[in-house]
């Protein structure tokens, strides 16, 4: 990856409804403002390359590039642009140890907790 594009923005879809995703995402972007903007997976305005319901299984990211990766890549990408956590981005690049911590994200987030009632599902 370029040193320009890890000075480029990119765009994470997370699901703003989990409070763990919403503090951890929150983080970052507070360290990176103008490199990680956040989007809201459970609105209206996802662009029509990015299926919501992937988007609430998994992080997904824009690159400057506009390509979008998700999982455990997603991850790498904003820790690229976070200062202090690009030594995590470097660890965690080579395929032996991104593949098998993707496999246990993509098992693992859907698990996550969500606030049920912001998204309408209990009864009040």
């Amino acid at each position: 990856m370029s040193t320009n594009a890890l000075h480029a923005p990119i765009i994470a879809y997370y699901d703003a409804l989990c409070p763990l995703c919403r503090k951890e995402m929150g983080h970052y972007a507070k360290k990176a403002p103008d490199l990680i903007l956040m989007q809201d997976c459970n609105g209206d305005d996802l662009p029509s390359d990015i299926d919501r319901d992937a988007a609430l299984n998994s992080l997904h990211v824009r690159l400057p590039d506009g390509s979008v990766v998700d999982g455990w890549g997603a991850f790498i990408a904003i820790w690229d642009r976070t200062p202090g956590f690009k030594w995590l981005a470097t660890l965690n690049r080579p395929w032996i140890i991104r593949k098998p911590l993707d496999w246990i994200y993509r098992r693992l987030a859907p698990l996550r907790p969500r606030d049920k009632c912001r998204d309408g599902v209990c009864e009040v």
